[in-house]
């Protein structure tokens, strides 16, 4: 597995929402050289780049580069991970509510498996 440096400044979920069967997350990164922790969820869901710019790869793959605007589809228990390739990016994750934990999360697959150094 990759090991990556622990950034100083951790991202930051800034706004969670929940409407009419939608879960949305929000994710501030506030510099280029972030990641997003490698997880799966248990289905397919869509991430989408309101600003800034990522690197994202599916299943240790490449996936590609994108930059706001953009959407991404995340299939269903997809190890996925999200770097950051510019300063102040916002990713928002996007859910189908219905399929949400008792805590109102959209359900993990695959548990984090970003190993960070410091």
């Amino acid at each position: 597995m990759t090991k990556y440096l622990r950034h100083p400044d951790q991202p930051t979920e800034t706004d969670i929402r929940l409407v009419d069967g939608v879960f949305v997350k929000a994710t501030h990164f506030r510099h280029a050289g972030m990641f997003a922790p490698q997880h799966a969820h248990q289905f397919a869901h869509l991430s989408y780049i309101a600003s800034g710019a990522v690197r994202v790869t599916a299943d240790d793959t490449l996936v590609g580069e994108f930059k706001a605007p953009a959407s991404i589809v995340i299939p269903a228990r997809v190890m996925h991970l999200f770097e950051t390739l510019a300063p102040d990016t916002v990713v928002l994750c996007i859910h189908n509510a219905d399929h949400a934990d008792p805590d109102g999360e959209p359900p993990i697959a695959a548990a984090h498996a970003l190993e960070l150094e410091d």
